[in-house]
């Protein structure tokens, strides 16, 4: 896969790939050393208390985490954010070998469970930022599917084995370990230069932080078949509610495995995240993304409802592994689905709202299996889980089919556009707009772009590779990824001013005429922004552009 060699080849971004690798595995490690922690100190019902009590803070940050994550530097959110893991998780493993009372260690794994409320939505902006190209998205996702699928098999699992050596402070000294390999390799982004995902002042028009996250959550319920996507991307979490409180019920009192049991249950399970992974491969390049969902619904409801039925080691161990399988491929479908059909002004808004589902979805799970154990018995647990998939797929998959007849915004081109200063202060309705008439152009090195003297046709933003800019035959200067060149002609409706030749194999998106006109004169800051960029190289220039030179 093209794309995808390229993606790896990419440093900035398999930095922040292996950093959030690293705070993924972390984060199902501590679920399963918290809860076995917690399980040893009080039983089922102290276990169910402390999930929720990981819950809980993480729901009410996720308005800030939006915000926090639709300012001018997401990459130095990323940053902080693994740093205060690293401390609330090395303070975890000290208050355990301390004895601590347990409230208080349970309260400093709150701290780092609620710092991955912030690390999704800065990731979801930061990424189309380090790629170049949409096919390069596209391989992200793949990406991100393998490490959620990984860290669900090697994060229990390494809790596990930490729990059968020397219990759950082991088990959190591993994690700051990890969150901090995380703040290492996120430290070494902090200096780039992203796009933000809005232009500056948008946060500010709608309020603060809550009432920015409620304005972007109109826009998208404005989308059709929106609201049907979030319910499905926030009901999965149910599973995992579900999931984190049973592995570690059913390991202990039912299947009588020890303390180290649960860890090994959500390897199983973490097998099956792995194939998953892998299958999406297969899956997220396709244009129809709404079936692989509802099938993947029906496929977690079937297998809980069997497992309910009959539990034992053989039941366990084949069926956590498909279950496995149908959430991994729920969870990236339905996010990359999300990620093409939501606003490209509210992206970090959106994954803030799905964090405050995942949070909302996490805690119905764990009660639900608290409540019907202590009712009925584990078994039925299982089953009006599997009830609860079954009935969700059947209410939703007639409405995620609208969401794929819409699904196509040019995430990767927004984000290059917005770098531009030409563009950076448009709207997002209408900076989407540009990207959607913007054509890729695909050059060898050598080739002239534009001539001087020519008439100018198009503007371009180049996305990967260099170009040189001659004028007269003099060398002018080198241009790069995240600038664009051509708005001189196109502004004043004069000949080309300059040659612009690929020095590399270059990438451009190229804008005819009349769109980029329509979308700078349009818009007072990015008019100015683009006349003064043209009177940089060009004095003698007119101070504006006149009614006479845009038509």
């Amino acid at each position: 896969m093209p794309p995808l060699r390229a993606a790896l080849r990419n440093g900035s971004f398999m930095r922040a790939m292996l950093a959030y690798g690293c705070s993924v595995v972390s984060e199902w490690a501590l679920w399963v050393g918290v809860l076995v922690y917690a399980f040893d100190k009080g039983g089922a019902a102290t276990a169910g208390f402390a999930s929720l009590a990981l819950l809980v803070p993480a729901a009410f940050a996720a308005p800030a985490a939006g915000a926090a994550a639709d300012g001018p530097r997401p990459n130095r959110v990323l940053a902080t954010v693994y740093a205060v893991q690293t401390l609330a998780l090395a303070a975890a493993a000290t208050a355990a070998w301390l004895h601590a009372p347990a409230a208080v260690v349970i309260a400093l794994a709150a701290v780092s469970i609620t710092c991955v409320t912030f690390i999704r939505p800065a990731f979801a902006v930061v990424v189309p930022g380090l790629v170049t190209t949409a096919s390069e998205l596209t391989a992200s996702n793949v990406l991100t599917g393998y490490c959620d699928g990984a860290s669900v098999l090697f994060g229990p699992l390494i809790a596990s084995l930490l729990l059968a050596v020397d219990g759950a402070a082991l088990v959190f000294a591993a994690c700051a370990v990890l969150t901090a390999a995380g703040f290492v390799l996120t430290v070494l982004l902090v200096r780039l230069d992203l796009p933000p995902a809005v232009q500056p002042g948008h946060a500010a028009r709608h309020g603060g932080s809550t009432a920015q996250l409620l304005y972007n959550a109109r826009l998208l319920s404005e989308q059709p078949g929106s609201i049907s996507l979030l319910a499905v991307l926030g009901g999965q979490y149910v599973l995992t509610g579900a999931l984190d409180l049973l592995s570690v019920i059913i390991a202990v009192d039912v299947l009588r495995l020890g303390d180290d049991g649960p860890g090994y249950l959500s390897a199983a399970f973490g097998v099956g995240a792995i194939i998953g992974g892998l299958a999406s491969t297969l899956i997220v390049g396709r244009r129809r993304l709404a079936p692989a969902v509802v099938v993947s619904m029906v496929a977690v409801g079937t297998s809980l409802a069997v497992l309910g039925g009959v539990t034992n080691h053989v039941t366990v161990f084949v069926l956590l592994p498909v279950i496995g399988v149908s959430r991994t491929v729920l969870d990236l479908s339905g996010r990359v689905l999300l990620q093409r059909s939501a606003p490209q002004s509210a992206l970090a808004s959106v994954f803030a709202i799905l964090e405050v589902l995942a949070g909302i979805g996490t805690a119905i799970g764990s009660i639900l299996v608290q409540v019907a154990v202590a009712a009925i018995s584990v078994r039925a647990a299982m089953v009006l889980v599997a009830a609860f998939f079954i009935l969700l797929a059947a209410a939703t998959a007639k409405r995620l089919g609208r969401v794929d007849l819409r699904a196509d915004a040019p995430v990767v081109a927004i984000r290059l556009l917005r770098m531009l200063a030409v563009f950076g202060s448009l709207p997002g309705p209408e900076l989407e707009g540009v990207a959607r008439a913007a054509v890729p152009v695909e050059l060898p090195a050598g080739t002239a772009v534009v001539t001087e003297g020519e008439p100018g046709r198009h503007y371009y933003a180049i996305a990967t590779g260099e170009v040189d800019v001659t004028m007269d035959g003099a060398y002018v200067r080198t241009m790069r990824r995240g600038q664009g060149f051509g708005e001189i002609a196109l502004l004043a409706n004069v000949a080309r001013t300059a040659t612009v030749v690929a020095k590399t194999d270059v990438t451009l998106l190229a804008i005819e005429r009349v769109a980029f006109l329509t979308a700078v004169t349009g818009h007072d800051a990015s008019a100015a922004t683009a006349w003064a960029v043209a009177r940089a190289f060009h004095p003698d220039l007119p101070e504006t552009l006149d009614d006479e030179s845009a038509a």
